[in-house]
């Protein structure tokens, strides 16, 4: 009778697969670098030491609480740094990478509040860093700003921020065609203009009888809007 004969083993097959205890304590051990990292992110950032935050470095890419807001907090620090005209071109991109980061991989917050300030320092970190920017980065920002305000619009519908990120980021894709702009472009272009004016100019009006919330801080903001989208509009020679 034949003996009952089993496959080979190749040892070194099984020598390269790690054992299940090994890679649970990897990820014990990063979820814990990335809590400790962030108990010190934390720490500084309540001191006002936002340099030291944004002067570091983040290895997570996971989509976790911990990670993203690891990200968030070093946009928030960047964009603190930005206000305070601390290399503003350099700290507003740092912001508006690090805010783009954490949103996509933080899966809840506690309040919805706190994420619609993430979401509308988002929005003013990439309508604040198009100025310094050139070439492909500036070429990106205002579709990355058209994608950040539709996301604050879900989350605060008809709101006097996510209006104003909006009208912000249409005109910025207009500006730079409008060079170029010709009797064949010229009808489709006006009408995105006198919309987008027409829906701020609205906002105004809204506000000259019923104070909507937030507008004491967008009222500067909105009426230079309107001028520059007047601008865009005479430049266009619309009618």
């Amino acid at each position: 009778m034949t003996p009952n004969t089993w496959p080979p083993v190749h040892r070194t097959a099984l020598k390269r697969q790690p054992p299940l205890a090994a890679c649970l304590a990897l990820i014990f051990i990063f979820s814990g670098c990335v809590s400790l990292q962030l108990s010190q992110f934390q720490d500084y950032a309540a001191r006002g030491d936002h340099e030291w935050v944004a002067a570091q470095t983040i290895e997570c890419r996971r989509a976790s609480e911990g990670c993203g807001q690891l990200h968030l907090t070093k946009g928030d620090a960047c964009f603190q740094l930005a206000k305070m005209d601390r290399e503003p071109g350099v700290n507003f991109a740092c912001a508006a990478d690090e805010l783009e980061k954490g949103l996509a991989l933080k899966q809840s917050f506690d309040a919805a509040g706190v994420q619609l300030q993430y979401r509308e320092k988002l929005c003013e970190s990439l309508r604040r860093v198009h100025g310094w920017q050139s070439g492909k980065a500036a070429e990106e920002t205002p579709d990355r700003l058209l994608q950040a305000a539709n996301a604050l619009y879900q989350l605060a519908p008809e709101s006097v921020p996510a209006v104003y990120y909006l009208a912000s980021a249409r005109l910025m894709e207009i500006k730079p065609i409008l060079a170029d702009i010709n009797a064949a472009t010229r009808v489709p272009i006006c009408l995105r203009l006198k919309r987008t004016v027409n829906r701020v100019l609205e906002v105004i009006e809204t506000a000259r009888g019923d104070t909507p919330p937030h507008w004491d801080r967008f009222a500067g903001d909105y009426q230079r809007l309107a001028f520059d989208l007047g601008a865009a509009m005479q430049a266009a020679e619309c009618r």
